[in-house]
């Protein structure tokens, strides 16, 4: 176990965080749908808040905004660089130097097939997408919850697709990503985090790309 626990230890605690965060949305959101006087009949305890529509939209807003933030970074750092940042390769590099395309043999000669050579974007990208649908879905249901309060018809799932509130909740999350993975990269250039992985060693250049601790 002690083995397990030190070969896993950063997955374990980004998990661990993620339970106590959204163990904190769910107490917090139930608390707070039970101070307004239109919400308390929309559940009846905290187990069905986490079914309600509210409170997953909440949630899979910001899944699919940052699966797509890590989906976009891999995928543009097969073609793209940003000298100095610690996620890219140097400028200069061919793009088959250090990494064969498929098709090109493993350790043992077999060879790897595409779905094998693009298989984290492919995940990343089926991750993307069930999160937005359900974050979408769970908009919908929650709008038209709001709407059926104030006595107006409920939109379809075209209206709700093309929808002002959809895209602005969209846009919101989106935009702190980006904005988020460009100052990351940005910074990296200049500063250090000694034994990170995702810093540059202490003594590479500035200028210096494809250099992260090892």
């Amino acid at each position: 176990m002690a083995r397990f626990l030190k070969d896993n230890g950063l997955t374990l605690a980004f998990f661990g965080l993620f339970l106590i965060c959204i163990g904190g949305q769910a107490i917090s959101g139930y608390a707070l749908q039970a101070e307004d006087p239109a919400g308390q009949s929309r559940s009846s305890g905290l187990i069905a808040y986490l079914a309600d529509p509210s409170f997953l939209k909440g949630v899979f807003s910001n899944w699919q905004a940052a699966l797509l933030q890590l989906l976009v970074l891999i995928v543009f750092s097969v073609f793209l660089r940003q000298r100095g940042a610690s996620h890219s390769r140097k400028p200069d590099d061919e793009a088959g130097a250090q990494h064969p395309g498929p098709g090109a043999p493993d350790q043992v000669g077999r060879p790897h097939s595409w779905t094998y050579a693009n298989g984290l974007s492919l995940a990343f990208l089926a991750l993307f997408l069930l999160a937005f649908a359900a974050f979408f879905f769970a908009n919908a249901a929650s709008s038209n919850a709001d709407r059926s309060r104030r006595g107006e018809a409920a939109l379809n799932l075209a209206q709700s697709l093309v929808s002002a509130d959809l895209w602005f909740q969209t846009f919101q999350t989106w935009q702190a990503e980006f904005f988020a993975m460009g100052m990351f990269l940005l910074l990296s250039i200049y500063l250090r985090q000694d034994g990170s992985a995702e810093s540059k060693r202490l003594t590479a250049r500035d200028d210096e790309t494809g250099a992260v601790n090892e």
